[in-house]
């Protein structure tokens, strides 16, 4: 094998390697033709043709109103039609590899790979001019447009899309070129827009200011750098330029003395700017310290920038640019004399059973952990995988002679390269490099894998890395669930004796796709396997199918499913038809829930429950008593709901609410005579409040007529009566009541009363009539009766109760201190 370091490039200080990806598997593509955009790490590539161009139609993909999704090794994926109404004016890719179309009318529609629109956002106005798109650039997370009428706007997050409107100055003149400072990157973490213009210009807005800088000449390009910190532009007189993004720096200023404007000023990394000559196919790389490295291709190229390099693509190949790293260049390079290089070389005197390599190994022990990692890590970067293995095996080689090596760093990299060949493959054509792995992560592959429907591959790299695969295995479900070559028996037989065992699988998620593609029979089966309810239930009713979608929320006893179904049912079927009820049938649990609901919410249906469901008339009585407490209706009808709800108690034998409602009927019968009579509001009033009304009316009559109609009890209509003579002031009609009539409540309640009255000389009139001679002597202390209050605890012969009274006393009284 020959040393890698014979296709090395010496550049500035470093090493840069351009090596061969993919031979490419298109036919008779010309990129001359076409504008192209790629995602990044390693990502897909789009191919719109470019209408600005007059080209030879023959023997080229010519289809109108198409993208062509290629893979980084020209093997197709789809020709996506984006619509015959619009020109699109920008397109770019998310990380996970959705197409974003920016078309001529501001509208932007995110599309999956096989032309499936996911997203679609517009930008509306009465004035359509006002939105016609002039120049707009995609990025991964959003979009900037500028319109024809210098109107700016910025669209951020694309999954929930969020509109935001720059203010655009007034001398922006004609625009050169146009380039984003993506939020993450700018220091006020929004969206910041270079501008550069024909009045040698360049414009930095941002959501709340706008800087002017001027420049002694035109700038025709614009790009950033991946890390957001540099800024490379190119000038009309053939001037490269590298300065920081917040503009305090300046790094690069490279003469090329040439008035031709390059088709692309890109970055290999954030490296080296690399400038792409359309007219010679000439690549020029750019170096911090002004040396350049030329490249000569024979067809026309595209360059894709990545974090750790750049895709160079051609119409026959496409290649990977990047430098080459200090441990591989310490391993590889001429004359090298590091032990990592001394490790690998020993690793092949192994294989050669020589013993010079143990000797090598053995005589800087010291140095071999290190050496080990740095075998490890450039194994990551080749892409030959016989120098994969030869790197990892000298790793190997050398662990052997520790003890306490960490294994797993070898383990975990021998697995992640095994992962990585797989993608890498032409098949897949996703050239993919440990640093760019490392960035997204293995999450974010899996996704791409089954976007590409490349689910057998993902599913084997979850099972490899022992990963959760639910996420595949649904995905491949719901695929197979369009299948039209198969009987939807075959579709359920295949994916149950795939997912059938599994966990965490949500077969409603493949049931709603069934669903989609008018598979109904298909989802119902598919949804028995589901083991939520709370997934299974709002699929359910979605498809219309809320008598099922009620048995299996009843099934979990969840109240909260059960209402989403009974308020679908409620909102979409005639509660006067009997299909309501029928579904409910033999349901008691959802039955006592929507009886619940009514009480609250719907009288009408609930008296419809009670009759359809035949449930007994106290529960009929009860909800008519609560429906004619309403304010809403008048007298007469709440007598008749009270009149319904008697009957229903009669019925029901219950002898206890019969009696209180037609002792409710007929108190409003009488409050509504007495209201009619004297012209004073009496309904609303309970009995005792009638009652007492009438007495402080002075009508006793119709008061003892409340008494015996409504049984009130004797002490209770004393209580009512000594209260109405009182808030009356009617002392002598009292005293004369009390003395005439035995009271059934004592007297205790005369005295207290004129006391809290402020009628101390009338509360005197009832304390020889209370019996308890105690309670008789407190009553005269409140009054400040001494004498009288001594007076009987002589007659009682109680000394203490004298000495309390003695000690109350004033001492001016004669208040004897023995009895």
């Amino acid at each position: 094998m020959e040393n890698p370091s014979v296709h090395w490039n010496q550049f500035d200080r470093y090493y840069y390697q351009k090596r061969l990806v993919f031979h490419m598997g298109w036919n008779e593509i010309n990129l001359d033709h076409y504008l192209i955009e790629s995602a990044p790490f390693g990502g897909l590539i789009a191919l719109l043709r470019d209408d600005q161009k007059i080209i030879n139609i023959k023997n080229i993909q010519t289809n109108k109103n198409c993208i062509f999704i290629y893979t980084c090794s020209g093997k197709l994926i789809s020709e996506l039609d984006y619509g015959d109404k619009q020109r699109v004016k920008a397109f770019g890719w998310t990380l996970d590899e959705k197409l974003i179309i920016v078309y001529d009318d501001c509208e932007i529609v995110v599309f999956d790979i096989f032309g499936e629109k996911i997203k679609t956002k517009c930008i509306t106005s009465r004035d359509s001019t006002v939105h016609l798109v002039y120049k707009a650039k995609v990025w991964h997370n959003g979009a900037v447009i500028l319109t024809k009428k210098n109107r700016l706007f910025i669209v951020e997050n694309l999954s929930q899309p969020r509109f935001e409107e720059y203010s655009v100055p007034e001398n922006l003149g004609i625009v050169s070129d146009l380039e984003i400072l993506q939020p993450k990157f700018s220091l006020t973490g929004h969206t910041e827009v270079f501008i550069s213009n024909l009045a040698k210009n360049l414009f930095i807005i941002d959501n709340d200011q706008t800087l002017e800088i001027e420049f002694e000449e035109m700038i025709t390009n614009l790009k950033v750098s991946p890390t957001g910190r540099l800024l490379a532009y190119y000038t009309e007189t053939g001037n490269l330029h590298v300065i920081s993004t917040d503009f305090k720096s300046h790094f690069l200023e490279f003469q090329m003395n040439s008035k031709i404007k390059p088709k692309q000023i890109a970055w290999c990394s954030s490296d080296t700017v690399l400038l792409n000559f359309e007219k010679k196919n000439t690549l020029l790389m750019v170096a911090p310290s002004q040396s350049f490295l030329k490249y000569e291709y024979d067809e026309p190229l595209y360059l894709m920038t990545e974090e750790d390099g750049i895709r160079i693509l051609t119409n026959s190949c496409c290649e990977f640019l990047s430098k080459v790293p200090e441990v591989v260049v310490n391993i590889f390079g001429i004359g090298s004399t590091s032990f990592s290089s001394l490790l690998y070389d020993a690793s092949q005197s192994y294989e050669k059973e020589s013993s010079k390599g143990d000797e090598v190994i053995r005589s800087k022990m010291d140095l071999l952990p290190k050496a080990i990692t740095d075998c490890i890590t450039a194994s990551s970067w080749v892409f030959q995988r016989d120098l994969q293995k030869k790197l990892l095996n000298a790793a190997a080689i050398g662990k052997s002679y520790l003890d306490n090596f960490v294994h797993d760093i070898f383990a975990d990299m021998c697995k992640d390269l095994r992962v990585l060949n797989e993608v890498r493959g032409w098949e897949i054509g996703m050239p993919l490099t440990y640093r760019q792995f490392e960035k997204i992560g293995i999450d974010l592959l899996i996704e791409r894998l089954i976007n590409r429907k490349h689910h057998y591959v993902a599913l084997k790299i979850c099972e490899y890395l022992r990963i959760r695969k639910d996420r595949v295995l649904v995905r491949w479900a719901c695929e197979k669930v369009k299948s039209e070559t198969e009987s939807d028996e075959q579709i359920l037989k295949s994916i149950i004796s795939k997912l059938g065992k599994e966990e965490n699988v949500s077969f409603a998620s493949i049931a709603s796709v069934a669903y989609s593609e008018s598979k109904n029979d298909l989802a119902i089966k598919l949804l028995d396997y589901e083991k939520s309810a709370s997934e299974q239930v709002p699929l359910l009713i979605n498809m219309k199918n809320p008598g099922l979608a009620l048995i299996k929320a009843i099934e979990c006893a969840n109240p909260d499913l059960i209402y989403l179904v009974l308020l679908y049912l409620l909102n979409t079927l005639d509660i006067n038809e009997n299909s309501l009820f029928q579904i409910l049938s033999h349901k008691d649990m959802a039955i006592n829930l929507l009886i619940k609901y009514c009480k609250h919410k719907n009288k009408d249906l609930l008296y419809r429950l009670y009759s359809q469901l035949k449930r007994e008339p106290k529960e009929v009585g009860l909800l008519k008593i609560t429906e004619s407490l309403s304010d809403k209706i008048n007298l007469e009808m709440k007598l008749k709901i009270r009149n319904e709800s008697l009957i229903a108690f009669g019925v029901s034998k219950n002898n206890f609410l019969k009696k209180i409602t037609e002792d409710n009927i007929k108190l409003v019968k009488l409050q509504q005579d007495y209201q009619q009579r004297l012209e004073l509001v009496f309904i609303g009033l309970s009995i005792n409040q009638t009652t007492a009304k009438l007495l402080e009316l002075d009508l006793e009559k119709e008061a003892k007529k409340m008494k015996k109609t409504f049984k009130i009890p004797n002490d209770r209509y004393w209580w009512i009566k000594l209260r109405a003579l009182a808030k009356k002031h009617r002392w002598k009609k009292m005293y004369a009541w009390a003395k005439n009539e035995k009271s059934p409540i004592g007297y205790e309640p005369f005295v207290e009363i004129c006391i809290k009255n402020r009628v101390g000389n009338e509360a005197l009139n009832y304390i020889p009539l209370v019996k308890d001679p105690y309670n008789q002597v407190k009553f005269y202390l409140r009054l400040n009766k001494f004498e009288q209050a001594a007076d009987i605890a002589i007659k009682e012969k109680n000394q203490n109760l004298l000495q309390h009274v003695k000690s109350l006393a004033p001492k001016n009284l004669n208040i004897p201190s023995h009895i």
